[in-house]
């Protein structure tokens, strides 16, 4: 999830129309290419994919530079983990597998007419341009995890890079351009209308990861071209810790994942649900876990910072919300450090037992805080993840196995993780996406090939005209292998 700007219904501006006017030359040429090429062939697709491999190698270091320099401070090894690191796994998991995704798959004639030379398969064929709408939260990470399997399958793309992380958008947007010609891969940046005119091209598929506010738009944007869509939209994603669990390893692994970019991710725990009797002591495990990673904030390059002015207010105005109804705080901020100027670092602070209609509960949070919310038994906790929409993921700590399989059945989620957060992204085999409000459709994994391909079920007949009998004029041996199939 990505917080986007408001909706402004003002006109256009010049430079507006002329880069949706570029961004629609763009997508002809590449449509164009298409067509006169035809299908790339694996090798041309493993070179691409090779060559955005390359990228990321050649240019770590001034990736982590131009994303700490969007958000005022952010971890470099966290941007080598998130944005570097994952995007590599998905590149080199295409490039490893591209060659089988790509073979036709056999599937059992009908009626038995194999036996008669009759094949039935399915073939993957490239839809030709894919969008790719970028949120700020993962600049880099977001932009090429998904577009390996753009690649994979054949595709060409346009990238739409967020206008709240400007420095990288212009790094990617130059590096791209030095290995790509446009009509393999283009890069953009622009506010909410270049977002809206992005949304509005005729392309063949559309990448978006943002809010589901911001989705509603593209969809209906999309809805013109009849274009197909993959939604990723985080959510309040919550995370149950069943009742005698490690504590101190459940704390540790909770805020290991809350912490990566300053609790911006689109999967990061939203909530806890702890039983009431166990509430007391994770919460002091929770503030030793963060001394363990933490002796002080403001200043240490392992804590990010929020991205803009905007989200610090925004998160601030979360702990505002909760202090005034009187919610009880925990902030961790070991050194004793002022945050009220001159930084948009906030500490991780835990809010224990917020009401439902605290702003805090009723938002995704993006950012370090952490309500901790108390149940009776397990029951109630599940009934509580239930009555609010789907949320991207799902975390259960516990080592009660019956317990764990009871979560995982009677809740939905885009993913899950047992005794431990946010780990399913970095499983190279399995997809990634939502559900319900938290978005549809996956990539990864091979589902991205899958979902970024014509999937083209193709009926070769054989020589033998098996199926005269089933043409009129209908008689005897018509209605006798309509028998024979109605008992099969």
């Amino acid at each position: 999830m990505a917080v986007r700007p408001t909706d402004d219904a003002a006109a256009p501006r010049p430079a507006d129309d002329a880069l949706a006017s570029r961004m629609r030359d763009v997508l002809a040429r590449q449509r164009a290419a298409f067509l006169a090429e035809g299908t790339p062939s694996a090798e041309v697709r493993i070179e691409r994919i090779e060559r955005v491999i390359a990228l990321l190698l050649e240019n770590r270091t001034r990736i982590c530079e131009a994303v700490a320099a969007d958000f005022s401070w952010r971890s470099h090894d966290q941007t080598m983990l998130s944005d570097v690191l994952l995007s590599l796994a998905s590149l080199r998991h295409a490039r490893r597998h591209v060659r089988r995704w790509m073979r036709p798959r056999r599937h059992r004639a009908e009626f038995g007419l194999g036996w008669l030379g009759a094949r039935a398969m399915v073939r993957y064929q490239p839809l030709g341009s894919v969008g790719i709408i970028v949120p700020w939260n993962f600049p880099v990470g977001i932009a090429l995890a998904p577009l390996a399997e753009v690649l994979a399958a054949g595709n060409r793309a346009m990238i739409k890079l967020s206008e709240f992380t400007p420095v990288t958008a212009r790094l990617l947007i130059d590096l791209i351009a030095e290995r790509f010609a446009d009509i393999e891969i283009a890069a953009f940046v622009g506010d909410a209308r270049v977002g809206a005119a992005f949304a509005g091209l005729q392309l063949d598929h559309i990448v978006f990861t943002g809010s589901p506010r911001v989705a509603r738009h593209v969809m209906r944007a999309a809805a013109e071209n009849l274009t197909p869509l993959t939604l990723e939209l985080g959510g309040k994603s919550p995370t149950i810790v069943g009742k005698g669990a490690d504590l101190a390893r459940a704390a540790s692994r909770i805020w290991g994942g809350k912490a990566i970019n300053g609790g911006q991710a689109c999967i990061a725990p939203d909530y806890v649900l702890v039983h009431e009797s166990d509430r007391e002591r994770l919460i002091e495990c929770m503030v030793g876990a963060l001394t363990k990673m933490f002796a002080s904030l403001r200043d240490n390059p392992d804590y990010t910072a929020q991205v803009t002015p905007a989200q610090h207010a925004r998160v601030r105005g979360y702990v505002r919300d909760a202090r005034d109804r009187g919610v009880r705080l925990v902030e961790f901020n070991p050194a004793r450090e002022s945050f009220d100027s001159g930084t948009r670092k906030i500490p991780p602070t835990l809010l224990i037992d917020p009401p439902d209609d605290a702003l805090v509960m009723r938002e995704e949070i993006f950012g370090p805080l952490l309500p901790i919310l108390s149940y009776r038994d397990v029951d109630e906790a599940l009934a509580y993840v239930n009555a609010r929409p789907r949320a991207l993921a799902l975390y259960y700590f516990g080592d009660d196995e019956r317990e764990a399989e009871r979560v995982l059945a009677a809740t939905s989620s885009g993913g899950a993780c047992v005794n431990e957060v946010m780990q399913h992204v970095f499983q190279g085999e399995l997809p990634f996406g939502g559900c319900g409000n938290s978005g549809f459709g996956r990539y990864r994994g091979g589902e991205g090939f899958k979902a970024f391909s014509l999937v083209r079920p193709v009926y070769v007949a054989p020589r033998v005209d098996a199926l005269a009998v089933l043409r009129p004029p209908y008689g005897r041996a018509f209605r006798s292998v309509v028998e024979f199939l109605l008992r099969r």
